[in-house]
C-alpha cells in the first residue's frame, strides 16, 4: 500500500523553492485516505526464563526446632518446610493459681514450666527447595529469610513498547514461540504485562552509582528499555526448554481486510474513538471524529467518518513528526 502523498502550498518556480522553509517550518502535508489490508502482528524477541523463586520467612520470633525436607527436595504447594520453636513464660495469673493448688516448699520454690508453641512454614508454591540460610536450633527474629522454593516453570519473556500495548488490548490473546535449534514452535497462552522501568528503579544503590571512569562515553543502549513493558507467558509443562535461551514470540492480534485506512501520524487517538483533520477549499483545517479500529502501528482502519479518497493532513496539527516520518515525507515528494 503506497499513500498519495502532497505537499499544501501554491507555486513550484525554483525561486520559491528556494524560500520554501524560511522560517524553519513544515508546510502542511495531506494524504488520502484508501483501502488497505491491516495486520496487527507483532514480533517480539526475548527469551526463556526460570520463574522466580519464592521466598521462605521465619514467621514468629523463635527457634528452628525442624526441617522436613533439604535442599534440592522436590515439593508441593503447601507441603511443611520448617518448624518454627517459640518458648515462653506462663502468665503470673496462671503460675498464682498453680501454687494455690499446689503447697510449695519454701526452701526450694518450683520454677513456672515454660509453654511450648509450634509455628509451621508452609511451601508458597510447587517446585525444587533451595539451599537453606538458617540450620536447626538457629534463633530466628519475625521475617528470618530461611531459604526459597525455586518453581519448575518456564516464562517466555520479551519487551514491547508501551504505546504497541494499545495493540495488545485483547485479554484471549496467544504467541507462537520459536527458538532457533530447539523444539517445535509452540503456543504460548495467557499474556502478562509488567513495566520492567519499575524493576530499574528498584535496584540497590550500588547499582546505580557505579562511578565515574576516564574511558569514552559510551550511549547505554539499555535506555530505551527502560520505559518499556515487559511480556511474558507461560511455556506448556511438556515443552523442553532451558533457561537462558534466546526465543521469538509472535503475536497476532487480528487483521482487516480491503478497509479505509489512513497513516497512524494523521489521527489523535488510537484506541476506538479518534480525529482527523481536512483541509476545505481555503486551506482551513477541518477536526473531524471517526471510529478507529485495527492498526499495525503504521497505518490505521478508519471504520467511520471518512470517505475513500478524503483529503487529510498527514500529521496531527501541532505534532512533531518523527525521523521515520520525515523520511517517509522526503521520498513522497521526490516522488510527487
Amino acid at each position: 500500500m503506497k499513500s498519495l502523498v502532497k505537499l499544501a502550498f501554491a507555486g513550484g518556480s525554483a525561486a520559491s523553492d528556494d524560500d520554501l522553509y524560511p522560517t524553519g517550518e513544515i508546510p502542511a502535508e495531506t494524504v488520502f485516505a484508501e483501502k488497505a489490508t491491516v495486520e496487527n502482528k507483532l514480533s517480539i524477541g526475548g527469551s526463556i526464563k526460570l520463574t522466580e523463586s519464592k521466598e521462605l520467612n521465619a514467621p514468629v520470633d523463635g527457634v528452628v526446632n525442624w526441617a522436613f525436607v533439604k535442599p534440592g527436595d522436590n515439593v508441593s504447594l503447601g507441603d511443611r518446610i520448617f518448624q518454627i520453636r517459640v518458648e515462653s513464660q506462663p502468665d503470673s495469673a496462671e503460675t498464682d493459681s498453680a501454687e494455690d493448688e499446689e503447697p510449695q516448699d519454701e526452701q526450694q520454690p518450683r520454677a513456672a514450666a515454660p509453654v511450648m508453641k509450634y509455628h509451621d512454614v508452609y511451601a508458597p508454591a510447587t517446585g525444587k527447595v533451595g539451599a537453606f540460610q538458617i540450620e536447626v536450633g538457629d534463633d530466628t527474629t519475625k521475617g528470618t529469610a530461611l531459604g526459597s522454593i525455586q518453581p519448575q516453570e518456564f516464562l517466555a519473556v520479551g519487551s514491547v513498547d508501551p504505546l504497541d500495548r494499545y495493540r495488545l488490548l485483547d485479554e484471549n490473546l496467544e504467541a507462537t514461540i520459536t527458538i532457533d535449534g530447539g523444539p517445535e514452535p509452540f503456543t504460548c497462552k495467557n499474556l502478562n504485562f509488567g513495566d520492567s522501568a519499575s524493576k530499574k528503579a528498584s535496584g540497590s544503590t550500588e547499582d546505580q552509582n557505579m562511578g565515574s571512569f576516564s574511558g569514552p562515553m559510551v550511549a547505554d543502549e539499555s535506555a530505551d528499555s527502560d520505559s518499556s513493558s515487559e511480556i511474558s507467558c507461560v511455556v506448556p509443562t511438556e515443552t523442553v526448554v532451558f533457561d537462558g535461551l534466546n526465543m521469538t514470540m509472535e503475536i497476532d492480534a487480528g487483521s482487516a481486510e480491503d478497509v479505509l485506512t489512513v497513516p497512524v501520524s494523521a489521527v489523535r487517538g488510537l484506541v476506538g474513538q479518534g480525529a482527523v483533520w481536512k483541509l476545505d477549499e481555503n486551506g482551513k483545517e477541518i477536526r473531524t471524529e471517526v471510529e478507529l479500529g485495527v492498526t499495525d502501528g503504521k497505518v490505521i482502519e478508519v471504520i467511520s467518518g471518512l470517505k475513500d479518497e478524503t483529503e487529510v493532513l498527514r500529521f496531527v496539527p501541532g505534532s512533531t513528526p518523527s525521523p521515520e516520518d520525515m523520511m517517509g515525507m522526503e521520498y513522497a515528494t521526490d516522488e510527487w
